[in-house]
């Protein structure tokens, strides 16, 4: 049987992984914020498509699903008009940089969002021209896709997106589309609390990214803001005192239309007072420099 070009490592760094410490003082851990940048780029009757997108906020009720649904438009809505906002103004406190996975049409849809990402300092990294998927298009269209969308990002943004998330993962090419749009590292992984070197051969570090740490989950597994807040505590936490020697990387998925609630918004605050603290809060861009400068010395 001939081996998959991406076939799976099983092993990874295995029991020793390697030991160094993260700039800035940041000991063992580095922080890693992530803002999807979704809202207004999500599936719609709206924009055309065949139905709404049920699956990406806590209002799911679809009476008439070929009907434009203005209550969930509402609610997405709010993560542009107002989440957005408080989540910013949050970072801002707490010096804190993030990496914003962009949907252009997001960005199209409030180009004031982008402004605010780049004067910040925050990392701009491309979501997607919208919140779709992409691992059924053929080589051909996931090229164009991938490429046209890093062009939007730049022309709204001014900054060349350093990677392309897909919200469904990727395909045997995306990874060397990727380095053909000169992108920096690729994310659509969850198997390390390290970036590491993919099984390709080729030259794209891999920074993974996670599931469980995601804001996402308020809709479902965390009944409240404490609970979520409790969750990202432990992860820290452990990965600080792990018995394993060496550094990891503690990824944390944010949504503006559910983070950014005031219910919800304290358990960012309170997470980055503690983290704050004890760990390096950087960008994944910096994450993966950091990194590279570590292993290569």
């Amino acid at each position: 049987m001939t081996a998959h070009p991406l076939s799976r490592d099983m092993h990874g760094y295995g029991e020793h992984p390697p030991v160094f410490t993260w700039p800035g003082g940041g000991g063992r851990v580095a922080v890693s914020l992530v803002i999807n940048v979704e809202e207004g780029a999500e599936r719609s009757i709206a924009r055309g498509d065949s139905a709404d997108d049920l699956g990406g906020h806590w209002l799911r009720h679809a009476p008439h699903p070929i009907q434009r649904n203005l209550d969930l438009e509402s609610a997405f809505e709010y993560g542009a008009r107002a989440g957005i906002w408080r989540v910013l103004r949050t970072l801002r406190r707490h010096g804190a940089t993030a990496t914003a996975f962009c949907c252009v049409a997001a960005l199209e849809a409030n180009p004031q969002i982008a402004h605010a990402l780049v004067r910040d300092g925050h990392e701009i990294a491309d979501h997607g021209r919208q919140w779709d998927l992409h691992t059924h298009l053929s080589p051909a269209e996931e090229r164009e896709r991938i490429l046209s969308s890093a062009d939007a990002i730049t022309a709204l943004t001014g900054e060349r997106a350093t990677t392309w998330y897909s919200r469904d993962g990727l395909t045997l090419q995306s990874r060397a589309i990727m380095l053909d749009a000169d992108m920096l590292y690729e994310s659509n992984s969850f198997n390390d609390d390290l970036p590491h070197a993919a099984t390709d051969g080729l030259s794209l570090p891999v920074l993974p990214y996670a599931g469980d740490t995601n804001d996402s989950a308020l809709l479902s597994q965390y009944p409240t803001a404490q609970a979520f807040r409790s969750y990202l505590s432990g992860a820290l936490a452990e990965l600080q005192e792990d018995d394993r020697a060496g550094a990891s990387v503690l990824s944390v998925g944010l949504h503006p239309r559910i983070i950014g609630r005031p219910a919800y918004i304290r358990a960012l605050d309170d997470f980055l007072t503690e983290a704050g603290a004890t760990a390096w809060i950087a960008t994944r861009a910096q994450i993966v420099d950091a990194w590279q400068a570590a292993v290569a010395a």
